[in-house]
């Protein structure tokens, strides 16, 4: 049974557009003609089928491998980007564990001088009791023990 252009592109799923660019690329004659609409033999309509059926085969396997390929890309690339960033991270961990013996050292180093500046001002206030000691013991003498 003879079918149209419509009819062979609908079955096989494309545009009616290639199918008439095929059969005028290939000088497919029509089986017969009826108001206008052209009919193709099953022959005819067998050949077209196999035509898209194999470039959609082609198509799909290359599109398929480039995909694949982009996504071995992608996937490299990935891991290049996750070595950096563990290299970032661990040069963050190295910095951070520096910042946190210097913060370390600083607070023993505070706490040194908390103590001496306690020290000092604990020795500053026994001169300054026993000049005030020493004071009131010469200030009760009488004047001629002063010099004894």
């Amino acid at each position: 049974m003879a079918k149209t252009m419509k009819q062979i592109a609908d079955e096989i799923g494309i545009d009616k557009q290639r199918v008439y660019r095929y059969i005028k690329k290939n000088h497919i004659n029509e089986a017969h003609q009826k108001n206008g609409v052209m009919y193709y033999s099953e022959a005819a309509e067998r050949l077209i089928k196999q035509e898209f059926s194999e470039k959609e085969v082609h198509q799909g396997s290359a599109s398929s491998d480039a995909v694949i390929d982009v996504l071995l890309k992608q996937s490299e690339m990935l891991k290049k980007e996750l070595e950096a960033k563990d290299k970032q991270i661990e040069s963050l961990h190295k910095s951070l564990e520096r910042t946190t013996e210097a913060l370390a050292s600083a607070q023993e180093s505070l706490k040194v001088a908390q103590l001496l500046q306690a020290n000092a001002e604990q020795r500053i206030k026994l001169l300054e009791q026993s000049e005030e000691a020493s004071t009131e013991e010469s200030e009760k003498k009488p004047w001629w023990k002063v010099w004894k």
